[in-house]
């Protein structure tokens, strides 16, 4: 009889995961395909086979907004009621820019939010929200799904770079609209963009408020 797959990293496998565990606790971010295989003498079709295999075992998850796309995944126990979600980074609510993924750590969502979809969190850099409550160093619940209606705010990847904005038809293309008075629009093409997912939900730590959001 067969013996079953073990799910412990071989010595390759864990002197990688070291190594990628402390790029990202150095550099604020998770390191490339190519930085991986610069770093140990391998091609990059080595290192996405390693990663695979991580990802099997349940090491690693790969991200979906960038290069720089590689959670570390972590067990936590998650109170009833909820999900955990990963914070994958952070995005600018302003004009697209890389979205930097990398292990943040994880947030407790209610499950009714997510609807039985998978959902991540990502940290809000830019004011180009502020008038839709969501602000500067907040969190950003997203529910992962590729469509949207008008008025939902969307976490939008354009050529590779994302940016959370609400979205509407408009003739042949889209308009991303800020909630900001002093910030245009972007009007882009059908084909020319990819929903990554819905915002659901926002966190913020209370201290944060500004004065006159206080209570």
């Amino acid at each position: 009889m067969a013996r079953p797959a073990s799910k412990e990293p071989t010595p390759r496998q864990r002197e990688i995961l070291v190594w990628v565990k402390a790029f990202i606790r150095d550099h604020g971010m998770p390191p490339t395909v190519r930085e991986i295989g610069d770093a140990f003498g391998i091609k990059s079709s080595s290192v996405f086979h390693l990663l695979k295999e991580l990802e099997r075992k349940g090491y690693l998850e790969r991200g979906e907004l960038g290069a720089r796309s590689l959670i570390v995944k972590g067990r936590k126990r998650v109170p009833c009621g909820c999900e955990e979600v990963p914070v994958v980074g952070r995005i600018a609510a302003g004009c697209p820019a890389e979205a930097i993924e990398h292990d943040a750590g994880t947030l407790h969502v209610n499950k009714e939010m997510l609807r039985g979809r998978g959902g991540f969190a990502l940290k809000i850099v830019g004011d180009s929200m502020v008038e839709a409550g969501i602000l500067d160093g907040d969190y950003v619940i997203i529910r992962k799904q590729e469509t949207a209606e008008d008025g939902d705010v969307v976490v939008a990847l354009i050529e590779d770079e994302a940016t959370l904005k609400r979205f509407y038809r408009e003739g042949e293309g889209v308009r991303l609209e800020p909630a900001n008075s002093r910030m245009q629009p972007i009007h882009v093409r059908t084909g020319e963009f990819r929903i990554q997912g819905k915002v659901v939900g926002v966190q913020r730590h209370i201290d944060r408020f500004p004065q006159q959001m206080r209570w």
